[in-house]
């Protein structure tokens, strides 16, 4: 997923294997549970909330294990919260216009309440975010025991999840806009469900696509 991430370790596949394990929910979703593209595209706008818990928790633990200047996440935790949460608001407000149609919740911009709705229609989407909490978890866990914690700074990491975010989510979501249109064929949302699988693989793995690792340099630039 976004770094920090799980590293490809030399001479094993592990990542890959674990990446390919988190995504299988989703994929059964779409082929055996029945999720049409609003409940896998809000599945994945949460993990962007998950994602952002994770990155608050590398910040903090950068700044208390990390070498860091301890004081800094007083200030750089708060503006990556209010920064990242706006972003999310705005994102998850755009997936309810695009997907949600009025259905869920008080209105398109009720996310709580389309959360809560969404997880009583389809109590498997349990699952899938079930692992998208133990993906980060996992990787949280490596950032401390393989000494990435001492290898970065509060602003790298709180800028470190954009380029990830912006370049898949838009593909998901616009992928998505094409399948209402197609009316939901199921193949459709088998290749969403894979696209994602194969970007956290590759992510996983070391071997993301050019102009996303060039991204991720240009962030950890600007953030120096």
């Amino acid at each position: 997923m976004s770094e920090p991430k799980v590293p490809a370790s030399r001479g094993t596949h592990w990542p890959a294997i674990v990446a390919v394990a988190i995504n299988l929910a989703p994929i059964i979703g779409v082929a055996f549970w029945g999720w049409n593209a609003f409940a896998l595209i809000f599945l994945y706008w949460l993990e962007n909330l998950v994602i952002g818990a994770r990155t608050l928790a590398s910040m903090a633990a950068n700044a208390t294990m990390g070498g860091g200047p301890g004081l800094g996440i007083m200030f750089y935790g708060p503006a990556f919260a209010l920064h990242y949460g706006l972003f999310c608001l705005v994102h998850g407000m755009f997936v309810m216009a695009m997907f949600g149609n009025g259905a869920w919740g008080a209105g398109w911009g009720d996310l709580a309440s389309a959360a809560f709705a969404l997880f009583a229609k389809e109590p498997n989407l349990a699952a899938g975010f079930a692992s998208i909490v133990f993906w980060q978890v996992l990787q949280f866990g490596t950032f401390i025991t393989n000494g990435a914690v001492n290898e970065t700074d509060q602003k790298s990491l709180m800028l470190s999840p954009y380029p990830r975010i912006v370049i898949l989510h838009l593909s998901i979501i616009f992928g998505g806009f094409l399948l209402q249109m197609l009316n939901e064929p199921l193949a459709g949302l088998l290749v969403l469900a894979l696209l994602k699988t194969a970007f956290d693989v590759a992510e996983a793995m070391g071997k993301m696509p050019d102009f996303v690792a060039k991204l991720k340099e240009h962030a950890a630039d600007y953030g120096r």
